[in-house]
């Protein structure tokens, strides 16, 4: 074997190694965006459960269950509680649209926040908590939740008791059965 053939011999192995190199590179790159989307999800997923967690503390329940029930009669310090929960939703939503938007989190997650805000905005009490932070929204994210009021037509303020005590009654009906 000449030096030729020994120089060519090492160019040909060193591109391989350079296409390997390149493959190795590409897998890393795909798994870099499965794990940083993961870690998305999992960010939005704490944020969602840390919202429904708060609604079981006693004071944000109770002003929660008055409001939802539309009761013109509470006080002060229950709407801002009401307030405050919605203002950390509408955040919380903004957050993954904005997420979705750059491609950084999967359609699925997106499209539960938007069925979410969907149900909310039937809810007297939601809407108005929109009126009253619309303003602090980003633009694009703000004339989306505009779009969505829009839409969505309220409904009767309801009564999540009752609602309960329905839906169990009939689960109860099917175990005697």
């Amino acid at each position: 074997m000449t030096l030729a053939d020994l120089s060519s011999l090492g160019s040909f192995v060193s591109g391989l190694a350079v296409i390997g190199t390149l493959l190795f590179l590409l897998l890393q790159m795909r798994q870099t965006d499965k794990n940083q989307k993961a870690l998305l999800q999992q960010g939005r997923s704490a944020r969602v459960t840390e919202l429904i967690l708060k609604r079981t503390e006693p004071e944000l329940s109770k002003a929660l269950s008055r409001g939802l029930q539309a009761d013109l009669t509470i006080d002060g310090s229950q709407v801002e509680s009401i307030n405050a929960f919605f203002a950390a939703l509408f955040w919380s939503i903004e957050d993954s649209f904005l997420q979705y938007r750059a491609g950084l989190l999967i359609s699925t997650g997106w499209e539960t926040d938007s069925a979410t805000l969907r149900g909310f905005f039937a809810v007297p009490a939601c809407r108005v908590a929109w009126t009253m932070n619309r303003d602090l929204m980003s633009g694009d994210y703000r004339n989306y939740v505009d779009a969505l009021m829009r839409e969505i037509k309220p409904l009767a303020a309801s009564d999540t008791l009752s609602t309960w005590r329905t839906l169990m009654t009939r689960e109860l009906a099917a175990v005697a059965a």
